[in-house]
C-alpha cells in the first residue's frame, strides 16, 4: 500500500475525534504501519480523546517562533529560519505508543485562522512521505477544505449524525472536496445509529457517496468520554469496533 493520507470531515459535534481515535486505535493493534495523527482542530479534540492531556509544542508555537525570529528584521536570521522551516515540522511530533500526533494548537490573536491554516499545509506537504498512514481530523465545516489545507489527500471520510444539518454539511462537503483536494476516494460514515431507518438510508443516497459504514451508539464509547477516559483503551469487542474494521477493509488498510 502506497502512502495513505485520510482525512476526517464533518459538522461540529458528529464524532470526527471519535472515529479518528477509533481508527488509529485499530491500526496501532495491527503493527504494521508507521502512524501519523494530526489534530488539526484547535479545540484539541483528538488529542483529548486519545488521553494526550499535555502536548508540549504545536504549530501555532512554530509559527509565533518564526514571527517573533523574523522581527528583528535581520535578513540573515530570516533567510536561515525560511530554509529550516520545513524540518522544524519535526520538532512538534509527539511520539506515543504505535503511533505519532502533531497538534495544530490554537492561534493567540484575534482574527481568522488562515495563517494557522497555511502553517498545517506546509507541515502535511513535508510529512507525506514520512508515515505510510495520516490521519487528520479536521476543524468543523469546510474552512480546511476551501483553503486547500488537506488538497493532498487520497481518501476523505465525510461523518454525520442522522440529522438533516448533519447531511447537508455532508453534502457541501463533498462538493467542496471535489473542487478543491485531490481525494481519490470519498465515503460518508453515518454516526451514533440506534436504527437504520428509511430516511437515512435515502438521505446518505441522494448525497452520491459510498457508505462506508454505520457507527452504532455505543454505551462504551459514551462512558469513555464522560469520564475522559483514552479511547484506545475501549475493549475490542465494543459494538463500534466491529464497523471501524469495515471501514478500514473498504479503504484498503485490512
Amino acid at each position: 500500500m502506497k502512502n495513505l493520507v485520510i482525512a476526517i470531515a464533518g459538522k461540529g459535534g458528529t464524532g470526527k475525534s471519535v472515529l479518528s481515535s477509533l481508527l488509529i486505535k485499530k491500526l496501532r493493534e495491527l503493527k504494521k504501519y508507521k502512524i501519523l495523527a494530526i489534530d488539526a482542530d484547535p479545540t484539541r479534540g483528538l488529542s483529548r480523546v486519545l488521553g494526550i492531556e499535555n502536548v508540549s509544542k504545536t504549530l501555532e508555537d512554530i509559527r509565533n517562533e518564526i514571527i517573533n525570529v523574523g522581527a528583528s528584521g535581520d535578513d540573515a536570521i530570516k533567510y536561515e529560519l525560511i530554509k529550516t522551516l520545513p524540518m522544524r515540522v519535526l520538532e512538534v511530533l509527539n511520539e506515543q505508543d504505535g503511533f505519532s500526533v502533531i497538534a495544530m494548537g490554537q492561534p493567540r490573536t484575534a482574527g481568522c485562522f488562515c495563517p494557522a491554516n497555511t502553517v498545517l499545509r506546509n507541515a502535511i506537504e513535508y510529512l507525506l512521505d514520512k508515515f505510510d498512514i495520516i490521519i487528520i481530523d479536521c476543524e468543523a465545516g469546510l474552512e480546511q477544505i476551501n483553503r486547500k489545507v488537506i488538497q493532498n489527500i487520497n481518501v476523505l471520510i465525510i461523518i454525520t449524525d442522522i440529522s438533516k444539518r448533519g447531511f447537508e454539511t455532508a453534502r457541501e462537503i463533498k462538493e467542496m472536496s471535489l473542487k478543491f483536494t485531490k481525494t481519490e476516494k470519498i465515503g460518508l460514515v453515518i454516526n451514533r445509529v440506534k436504527k437504520k431507518f428509511d430516511y437515512v438510508i435515502d438521505s446518505a443516497k441522494k448525497l452520491g457517496l459510498e457508505i462506508f459504514g454505520f457507527i452504532p451508539e455505543d454505551e462504551n464509547v459514551s462512558e469513555f468520554d464522560m469520564i475522559g477516559k483514552s479511547l484506545l483503551e475501549l475493549p475490542d469487542n465494543s459494538q463500534c469496533m466491529e464497523e471501524i474494521n469495515k471501514i478500514l477493509q473498504k479503504i484498503g488498510c485490512i
